[in-house]
Formats: structure tokens, C-alpha cells, sequence
């Protein structure tokens, strides 16, 4: 009876430990970036105006908490390849390209769980008010919200991930993950200045067409990765 080898045996999906792995080593950001999106809902519902504060502020900033409380993919991935973990998890024969998903599903999960508390607690604390929930409210959320939410927090990733690889360790420099939170925000918060400088009948072309350009960042840079990211740049710098 002949024994399979490593490479014929089909290797298990890393996703659910990674999952868990990011959840442990981004609790700090998760908790920072769903905290404070759950507070700024309290606070723009309990303004003088929270029905109108609200519908045009609430939606701009979920995606910069959200973004902040990703972080826990970026961390686990500069950790594994300082510490060396590709190079075992590669020589058993898992590609860098599952890894690299692996840490961007990490990500994307991460934003979903600030995204669904801060629009859960945002959306019923609205409605418990006594407001209605408007067509103009769900266009911002569908439209911007949850399209820009998973940009920034895949743009700060993605970003991190190629300067991570690309990049020799210097003394007294920082790693990308002291960086990557700004690479994340900058994008929200831009767009959040943007919309509140021009006129009510443009706001939707510069919160749609923002959200849609930032994807289209994202995706030119996912396409950039399968060349910038070889299996020799996984490797441990040390």
C-alpha cells in the first residue's frame, strides 16, 4: 500500500483559522473601530436636528471606523511573514495566492462585523426616534456605505500587504501595520469633506463615484499582486 505524498494529499483551508487568528490579533482595532461608529450613531441621534444630521453624516463615516477595525488581517499577515509561517505553510505545498486571499477574506470579514453593528444600532436607534427610513438614506448606505466600507478596508490591506513584501527592514522604521489605519481613513474622509463642500444635487455623484473609483483602485491593485507578489517575496526577510 503506497503512502501519499504532501503534495498529492489535499491540503485543508486555512481560512477558518485565519478567521480566528485575525479576530484574536485585531481586537484592539475591532473593538476601537466598532466603538466609536457605535457611538457617533448615539450622538448624531441625540442632536437637535438627528433627522437630518443623520442621514447626511452617518453614512459618510461608517467606512472609516470600519476600515480601522480591518486591521487584523494586515497584522497577522506581517507577523506570519516575519516570523516565517509562509515558509513552512509553503513548503507544504500551500500557495501564496490562497494566503493572500486568505488575509483579504480576513479583512473583508472584519469590515462586516463594524459594519453590521454600526448599521444595526444606527438604523433601529433612527426608526426608535420616530423617523422614517428614507429612499435618500438607503441610496447613501447602498450606494456608498457598503461599496466604500469594503474598499478602504481592502485598499489599507492590499496596500500593506505589497509594501510589506516589497520592503527591506530598516532600523527605526516602523512596519506598514502603524500606517495602514491612515491608508484606510484617508479615502472616507476625503470623500466626507468632498460632499459636505458642494451642493445637495452633486452629493451623490461625489459619495457613488468616489466609492466606485476606490473599488476600482482595489481591483487594479488585486491585479498588480499576482506580479508584485511572487512566492520569494513571502519569505521571511530575516
Amino acid at each position: 500500500m503506497t503512502v501519499p505524498s504532501v503534495a498529492e494529499t489535499p491540503l485543508p483551508s486555512l481560512l477558518a483559522v485565519t478567521v480566528r487568528r485575525g479576530l484574536v490579533a485585531g481586537r484592539l482595532y475591532l473593538g476601537m473601530g466598532t466603538a466609536i461608529s457605535l457611538l457617533l450613531a448615539i450622538v448624531l441621534l441625540r442632536t437637535a436636528h438627528a433627522s437630518t444630521v443623520f442621514v447626511t453624516t452617518f453614512p459618510l463615516e461608517i467606512p472609516m471606523f470600519a476600515a480601522l477595525g480591518a486591521m487584523g488581517g494586515l497584522v497577522i499577515f506581517t507577523g506570519d511573514r516575519t516570523k516565517g509561517v509562509f515558509e513552512y505553510l509553503i513548503a507544504y505545498g500551500v500557495r501564496p495566492r490562497r494566503l493572500f486571499a486568505d488575509y483579504l477574506a480576513v479583512t473583508a470579514i472584519l469590515s462586516t462585523i463594524v459594519l453590521a453593528a454600526a448599521l444595526t444600532v444606527g438604523l433601529v436607534g433612527y426608526r426608535l426616534q420616530g423617523f422614517s427610513i428614507s429612499g435618500d438614506l438607503w441610496d447613501e448606505i447602498l450606494g456608498y456605505t457598503i461599496p466604500m466600507t469594503y474598499a478602504s478596508g481592502l485598499f489599507a490591506a492590499v496596500a500593506g500587504i505589497i509594501w510589506s513584501t516589497l520592503s527591506t527592514p530598516r532600523a527605526g522604521v516602523n512596519s506598514p501595520v502603524g500606517l495602514a489605519p491612515i491608508l484606510g481613513i484617508a479615502p472616507p474622509v476625503l470623500v466626507l469633506v468632498l460632499a459636505e463642500s458642494v451642493a445637495r444635487s452633486s452629493y451623490y455623484v461625489v459619495t457613488v463615484g468616489a466609492s466606485a473609483g476606490f473599488l476600482a483602485v482595489v481591483g487594479l491593485l488585486l491585479a498588480a499582486s499576482g506580479r508584485l507578489l511572487s512566492r520569494e517575496r513571502f519569505l521571511s526577510p530575516a
